[in-house]
């Protein structure tokens, strides 16, 4: 493989990305998905870093027929569909994230709908879609979370049809800009998970949540926070009827589930 070799995504690839057709692992489709047929081999490694040695992922996706080289006359997207799609919002995507979050979640959607807002590209909507159709199931009832995303699954399949001057062909980005086309998720953001921890408390426990809040407030890293959230999941049914417990820490599990998905 070379370093100054630039991929793009095959019609095959954009399939996997619209429809899991292929049931890729979650780290060849969140490579696949920065695949932006613009940037060399040399320039994903150097933003990928958090995805390890993305080389022999580049070749598995290669071998698969999810990417391609231009030109090499693999099944890329035809410039002759008939239909051309429109430009993709990103904004409004958003926004209707934010509604169906809201809707179905109320106050337990506040950190995800954070993380939300802190996206800057398609590319990270993509993963945070991902992330969200992998998480809905772990926080709610299946039913529900077959609805919800039901909901959200017309954001993924626009963002599987952009343009191509979207999906591949804008232009590269620059020394200022390249921090910010990763990372694989949002970034965690302490300061936030811990306003949210601290409303959520207060709404469930009222004043007797003080010294808890205090104990948040005084974490530094994500892994001081995560031992705090260990400790309020076992003492929130000591202190709390089952069901308000249970809804108390619905509101909470999607903190401990992105402190978990950082990079060591």
């Amino acid at each position: 493989m070379e370093l100054h070799q630039v991929y793009i995504k095959t019609a095959k690839g954009l399939e996997e990305i619209q429809s899991r057709t292929y049931k890729l692992s979650a780290h060849l489709r969140r490579l696949l998905i920065m695949v932006d047929g613009r940037s060399t081999v040399a320039e994903l490694i150097g933003r990928l870093t958090a995805l390890g040695d993305i080389q022999p992922a580049l070749i598995e996706l290669e071998a698969g027929g999810f990417i391609a080289h231009p030109g090499s006359g693999s099944s890329t997207p035809s410039a002759a569909s008939p239909a051309t799609p429109p430009e993709f919002n990103l904004g409004q995507a958003k926004q209707s994230i934010r509604s169906i979050l809201l809707d179905a979640m109320g106050p337990a959607a506040t950190y995800r709908i954070e993380c939300v807002e802190a996206i800057t590209t398609p590319d990270q909507l993509q993963v945070e879609l991902d992330t969200l159709h992998d998480l809905l199931p772990k926080l709610l009832p299946r039913p529900q979370a077959e609805q919800i995303w039901r909901q959200l699954e017309p954001v993924t399949l626009a963002l599987g049809w952009r343009s191509p001057n979207q999906a591949q062909g804008a232009a590269p980005p620059t020394k200022s800009t390249t921090a910010s086309v990763l990372p694989s998720h949002p970034e965690f953001n302490l300061a936030k998970a811990k306003g949210v921890i601290r409303f959520t408390l207060l709404g469930a426990l009222g004043p007797t949540a003080a010294r808890r809040i205090e104990r948040i407030d005084a974490t530094n890293t994500p892994e001081e926070l995560r031992l705090e959230l260990d400790a309020i999941r076992d003492m929130l049914p000591k202190a709390l009827s089952r069901r308000q417990a249970e809804q108390a820490w619905r509101q909470l599990e999607p903190i401990m589930t992105s402190i978990a998905a950082l990079p060591p």
